[in-house]
C-alpha cells in the first residue's frame, strides 16, 4: 500500500531528475548553441520585491549604458536598431516603485494586467487564490483602478494577461476566450482607452494555441507576447514577441547567458524550453 511518506518522496525524486535533466539542456545550449547578445532583445519581470531593487536597477541602467533603445510593443517590432522591450506580468502594487525608478531613467514599459482582482474592491479570499495561482511568495497586494491609470497616464504601456491567469489550454475553448475578451474589456473600461496588445499567461507554447491567436486578432489585439526563455535569436514573426524572463535572483551574468541562448530547435521540437 502506497502511503503519502512514499508519495512525497516520489515527487521529490521526480523533482530533482527533473532538474538534473533541465540544467544539463540549460548547460549543452550555453556551450554549444550560444551567440552573443542579440540586438533586439525582449524580456519581462513579475514582481520586484524590495530586496530585489538594486538587480532590477542594475539591469535597467545596463541596458541602457549598452545603447539599447526602450521601446513600446509596436516599435520594438518595427525598430531596425538596437532595442529593448521591457514588460511586466500580472497584477502587483510592486510594479509602482519600480515605475518610479523607470521614470527617473526615461523608461517606458509595458504592464501586462490580469484585472481578477483589484484593489480595494477584491476580497481578501479571491485575492488570496490569485497570489496561490501565481504561487507568488511575496507581497500579495494588487493594483487599484486608479494605480493603473497613473501608469499609462506616466506613458506607460497598459495591455492585458486575460482576466484570471489560468492555462488557457487547459479550459474549454469558449471559457478561454472569455478570459482573454473580458480581460481586455475590463481594462478598457478602466482607460477609456483601446488596448492593444497581450501575453498568454505561462508563456510556453503548449499554454496558447492557433486558434485563441487568431481569436486574439479578431477582437483588435495587434501583438502577442510569449515567455519562452531562449528565443531572442529567432527571426522576427508579425505581431509576435518572444520574450525571456529576467531573473532578479540570479545574477546579472546568468541572465545574460541565457539571452544568448539559441533554443528555438529544442523548443520546436520537445516544447519546452532550453533554459532553465
Amino acid at each position: 500500500m502506497t502511503t503519502g511518506s512514499d508519495n512525497r518522496r516520489a515527487r521529490s525524486l521526480a523533482s530533482h531528475v527533473k532538474g538534473v535533466l533541465q540544467n544539463s539542456i540549460t548547460s549543452f545550449h550555453r556551450a554549444f548553441l550560444s551567440g552573443e547578445l542579440p540586438q533586439k532583445i525582449a524580456i519581462y519581470f513579475h514582481s520586484v520585491e524590495p530586496g530585489d531593487f538594486s538587480a532590477f536597477e542594475e539591469a535597467i541602467a545596463y541596458f541602457g549604458e549598452q545603447g539599447y533603445k526602450f521601446c513600446s510593443p509596436i516599435d520594438f517590432c518595427a525598430e531596425p536598431r538596437k532595442a529593448i522591450f521591457l514588460s511586466f506580468d500580472d497584477n502587483y502594487h510592486s510594479w509602482l516603485p519600480a515605475a518610479g525608478l523607470l521614470e527617473q531613467r526615461g523608461v517606458r514599459a509595458t504592464f501586462y494586467v490580469n484585472t481578477c482582482v483589484m484593489a480595494p474592491g477584491s476580497s481578501r479570499a479571491e485575492t488570496a487564490a490569485y497570489y496561490d495561482r501565481l504561487r507568488h511568495a511575496g507581497e500579495r497586494r494588487p493594483l487599484s483602478v486608479a494605480e493603473i491609470v497613473s501608469l499609462a497616464d506616466a506613458g506607460h504601456t497598459i495591455a492585458s494577461h486575460t482576466h484570471s491567469h489560468y492555462r488557457l489550454t487547459s479550459l474549454p475553448l469558449s471559457q478561454a476566450k472569455e478570459e482573454i475578451r473580458r480581460g481586455k474589456q475590463e481594462l478598457e473600461d478602466m482607460l477609456g482607452l483601446p488596448v492593444r496588445h497581450f501575453s498568454f499567461p505561462y508563456g510556453m507554447r503548449r499554454h496558447f494555441s492557433e486558434e485563441l491567436r487568431r481569436y486574439c486578432w479578431e477582437l483588435g489585439f495587434q501583438t502577442v507576447a510569449s515567455a519562452i526563455p531562449g528565443m531572442q535569436h529567432c527571426p522576427p514573426t508579425p505581431g509576435y514577441l518572444y520574450r525571456s524572463p529576467w531573473a532578479l535572483g540570479k545574477s546579472r551574468e546568468s541572465n545574460l547567458r541565457n539571452l544568448c541562448v539559441k533554443g528555438a530547435l529544442f523548443e520546436r521540437i520537445t516544447g519546452r524550453s532550453a533554459v532553465v
